[in-house]
């Protein structure tokens, strides 16, 4: 066979793969066009009908107080033994002239060896959240914000709650019943001074009734919508939040033993089924975008212009796109990845020094396979 040359049947890769990537580019953008177009085409007219609407208005500055960002992180590394868990959540104080000093500690931490379990990212999840919680009850802040929404805090405990693992179930009430999550989650689903900021939001709300008074069709969430018609230091009316999916949030306990957390969860988050909650969207400046805001219905129209002072001071610049406490935080969480490597070669040492270095080779071997 010549050098070079290529067998019929046998495909060069990478390189077939990505030329046929590349070839389907045009499709790809064909479908971006068609998703963004009209809106972008639209962008005066929906602008003016949620003017007409009196959907939009602009924020008072008032002076900033202070603000707190919380995030949190987890991962579950399958050795070929063992899972090894670890969950990190931290609190990070906002930009400001003076520094509030925590009472408390401003991060929370967990790590669980077991066997191989499905349901394992579940109880990650789970006591992430809890661990979010925790820190949002007790940072000292005017202003506390969780990055996601409150929706999240229900998905990911429910998710820990409902497994059909009793292992999984028994260690997450565990953590819970430390960290007294059920109190925390009632005081975080009625607190006026917590603040959801979701990144990611699926939320068509707003375009789907522009859609329906204009006659046209908007395929695009309501996040890029906002950016898009928003002017900077405008927000949107703040709104109640729709039935769907609030009314229905519920806890489901994955066995009759734990029907008793499941009643206090369901308690906790009445605020949330009964819709005490408002949203809205608010763009600080040209360069970001419009951020969705979760906020309790007890703030004044003169408490969310101080929310929005308060949140444009901490845009530090066009390479951060979100108010910076929230963007240190995340950074912070997504060091859990570092962490856990630390971790897998502090136990390898330690195994080692205790004579059993042959356990060590199983604990850091994972099924994953490393890229490049």
């Amino acid at each position: 066979m010549v050098l070079g040359e290529n067998l019929e049947g046998y495909a060069r890769l990478p390189e077939d793969l990505l030329k046929d990537l590349l070839e389907g580019a045009d499709t790809v953008v064909d479908e971006v066009v068609e998703l963004l177009v009209p809106i972008l085409d639209s962008r005066d007219d929906l602008r003016q009908e949620l003017i007409d609407l009196g959907l939009i208005r602009s924020f008072q500055e008032t002076e900033p107080e202070s603000m707190a960002g919380v995030d949190g992180g987890y991962v579950v590394e399958r050795t070929s033994a063992v899972d090894l868990s670890q969950v990190v959540a931290v609190g990070v104080e906002g930009l400001g002239p003076t520094t509030t000093i925590w009472d408390s500690t401003q991060y929370e931490w967990w790590t669980k060896v077991a066997r191989h379990d499905v349901d394992a990212d579940r109880l990650a999840r789970g006591v992430m959240v809890a661990c979010e919680i925790a820190i949002l009850e007790n940072a000292p802040h005017r202003f506390r914000v969780l990055d996601g929404s409150h929706l999240t805090l229900v998905i990911q405990l429910n998710s820990a709650l409902s497994s059909q693992s009793q292992e999984i179930r028994r260690e997450a009430r565990r953590v819970w019943e430390r960290l007294e999550t059920v109190d925390g989650l009632g005081n975080v689903c009625s607190d006026v001074n917590v603040v959801a900021m979701p990144k990611f939001d699926s939320s068509q709300t707003i375009s789907s009734r522009l859609s329906s008074r204009l006659g046209i069709t908007l395929p695009a969430d309501d996040k890029y919508l906002m950016g898009l018609v928003l002017e900077p230091g405008e927000l949107l009316v703040p709104e109640r939040v729709p039935d769907d999916p609030w009314g229905s949030l519920h806890f489901s306990a994955g066995s009759d033993s734990d029907k008793d957390i499941e009643e206090a969860f369901s308690q906790a988050i009445v605020p949330l089924k009964r819709r005490d909650l408002m949203f809205t969207y608010f763009k600080p400046t040209s360069l970001s975008p419009a951020f969705r805001l979760e906020f309790k219905p007890g703030q004044r129209d003169i408490d969310l212009d101080l929310l929005c002072s308060t949140l444009s001071e901490q845009i530090t610049g066009p390479f951060v796109r979100e108010p910076y406490p929230q963007y240190l935080a995340d950074v912070m969480a997504k060091s859990v990845g570092l962490g856990i490597n630390a971790l897998q070669t502090a136990v390898q040492l330690g195994l080692s020094n205790i004579g059993r270095a042959e356990i060590s080779e199983t604990l850091v071997r994972s099924y994953r396979t490393e890229g490049v």
